[in-house]
């Protein structure tokens, strides 16, 4: 099938390639031209493992190509994906500006082209419950070609977007078209396992869903996160929580990690979202609520705890901070819990320096010289009075822990995602202060046998 996908960002670009990988021919439109040059040369502007690769392969085969007009993307389309920004206002409500700018140039590009056959648009990005409906009938009252809107969210986990496209637990399609339900059935059919896999429902719903599914999972991080308040307090340990209710089938093991709080461009824009949507009926969602409250929360607790057992007084220590992303895998640092912690660690007059394997360049843009930039995590922990670590890049687990201990100020280490072996911290004198987990506070140092 003929697609055009108009916006290249996150969502955008992981769903041309993929679509173009399963067989489609695609085109995607991306008005930012420096973003634009990027992906003429076969590469991607942002950091997806596997996307590169595949992206290149059908850029090669000439199944994926991309552009700035949304009218030649448009030509010969049968669907066509809106996926757009849709970021919060400084209030939480949803900002439609660029996805009612792109709808409307569609359907300008539709009456332009005078296509002859049912067009299929695809809303793509999150939006409140509703849009999809009035951007229906908004379109419908301005254009008499034949055309359909059905909502299509995305449920990618950044890190392993590609493999969740590919291979998804379920692709809901809103509508009250079954002539669009049948194209959308007929452009996924290579990725449906079983009729399960595909579900379709109206517009409301799917939009709902979409809010709904990530709320439940940000709940189920901040209901983590006060359980790990409840671990410090009494001596339990977070992870023998975690494994002793994750082993409920009726609960799952998914989702169910303390830390230092979630971020993302999804989580804490969804969840604000949520709030909204329900306060626009007139129902305070006080579950909502407590999950905001809780993420913020964690944040500062975590800042306190450093201020707390650092041992010497926070205004004037070295604090080295591991970890910028929201998550490892990714250079996406929307709403990363570094972003808080950095900014109390300089109101508390901490000097900080900062490593991260993907996200150094996007997270300078936000502190600029306020903070120390360090290539080498080895070498920022160097003359550090402590590590925090934010994110939890698997490399940090395989540091020389004993070279780290003996050249920081003194060897403190704050885990905010669990992520180090806490005997490696014992054995090499590293006084350790995990989340809703006991802390390692001998200075005990494990000599290595000499032969």
């Amino acid at each position: 099938m003929d697609v055009a996908v108009i916006g290249c960002g996150y969502v955008g670009l992981v769903t041309a390639t993929c679509l173009a990988s399963i067989g489609h021919r695609v085109r995607g439109v991306e008005k930012d031209q420096k973003k634009l040059a990027r992906l003429l040369e076969g590469y991607s502007p942002i950091f997806e493992p596997g996307l590169v690769g595949l992206l290149q392969e059908q850029l090669a085969n000439g199944s994926l190509s991309f552009g700035a007009s949304i009218n030649e993307a448009m030509r010969d389309a049968e669907v066509v994906y809106l996926a757009v920004g849709t970021p919060s206002k400084p209030d939480g409500t949803v900002d439609m500006t660029y996805l009612e700018a792109a709808g409307k140039e569609v359907c300008d590009a539709l009456a332009t082209i005078q296509s002859d056959y049912l067009v299929t648009i695809v809303v793509k990005s999150t939006v409140p419950v509703g849009t999809n409906r009035k951007l229906y009938y908004s379109l419908r009252q301005n254009s008499k070609l034949e055309f359909q809107v059905v909502s299509n969210p995305e449920f990618l986990k950044e890190g392993s977007a590609v493999n969740d496209f590919l291979e998804p637990d379920r692709i809901i399609v809103g509508g009250e078209s079954p002539e669009a339900f049948r194209i959308m059935r007929r452009l996924y059919d290579p990725l449906i396992k079983t009729e399960d896999t595909f579900l379709t429902m109206n517009w409301e719903s799917a939009e709902l869903t979409k809010y709904a599914a990530n709320t439940m999972l940000a709940s189920r991080i901040s209901f983590m996160n006060e359980m790990s308040i409840l671990c410090d307090a009494y001596g339990a340990d977070v992870e023998d929580l975690r494994k002793g209710i994750g082993s409920d089938k009726r609960i799952g093991p998914a989702f169910l990690r303390a830390g230092v709080g979630f971020g993302g461009s999804c989580f804490p824009k969804d969840v604000a979202a949520m709030e909204h949507i329900s306060r626009a009926i007139g129902h305070e969602n006080l579950f909502v609520e407590a999950i905001q409250t809780i993420n913020k929360s964690q944040k500062r607790r975590f800042v306190e705890k450093i201020g707390t057992k650092l041992g010497r007084p926070l205004a004037g220590s070295t604090i080295t901070v591991w970890g910028l992303a929201f998550k490892a895998d990714t250079d996406d640092i929307r709403e990363s819990a570094a972003i808080d912690v950095i900014r109390y660690l300089l109101e508390g007059g901490a000097n900080v320096r900062a490593h991260d394997y993907k996200a150094m360049d996007n997270m300078r843009e936000v502190f600029t010289d306020q903070v120390e930039w360090m290539q080498d995590p080895v070498a920022a922990a160097a003359g550090a009075d402590a590590i925090a670590i934010l994110t939890d890049w698997p490399q940090y687990n395989t540091m020389p822990f004993r070279k780290i201990s003996a050249t920081m100020n003194q060897p403190v280490i704050f885990d905010g995602r669990n992520c180090l072996i806490r005997d490696v911290m014992r054995e090499n004198g590293i006084r350790y202060y995990p989340i809703g987990r006991p802390v390692i506070e001998s200075n005990v140092r494990v000599r290595s046998s000499s032969r």
